[in-house]
């Protein structure tokens, strides 16, 4: 039962992880946020991703187009139910 807790735990932080110091486009955009592009190998813990997507969605459509908040949206709502799974308790 651990096992498999620590395998899915860090499963969740590998598809979550993404760069501390990603690049920014010359419009403001967080490529690595966006398209997982330009990212380092720093790691962010789930807390940090939100809100590092709520900072990229509050810039709304003066850097990003709408098809492209929508997609940051859909990051972050699977970024918590991504935590939502993680803090229900064990069966």
């Amino acid at each position: 039962m651990k096992r498999a807790i620590v395998i899915l735990t860090g499963a969740l932080v590998m598809a979550a992880s993404t760069g501390a110091f990603a690049e920014q486009t010359q419009g403001g955009k967080d490529e690595c946020l966006l398209l997982s592009q330009n990212c380092r190998d720093q790691v962010d813990d789930i807390h940090a991703r939100m809100q590092r997507l709520n900072k990229e969605i509050q810039k709304g459509t003066r850097v990003y187009s709408p098809k492209e908040l929508e997609q940051l949206r859909q990051k972050l709502a699977e970024t918590q139910e991504m935590l939502r799974s993680m803090e229900k308790p064990g069966r």
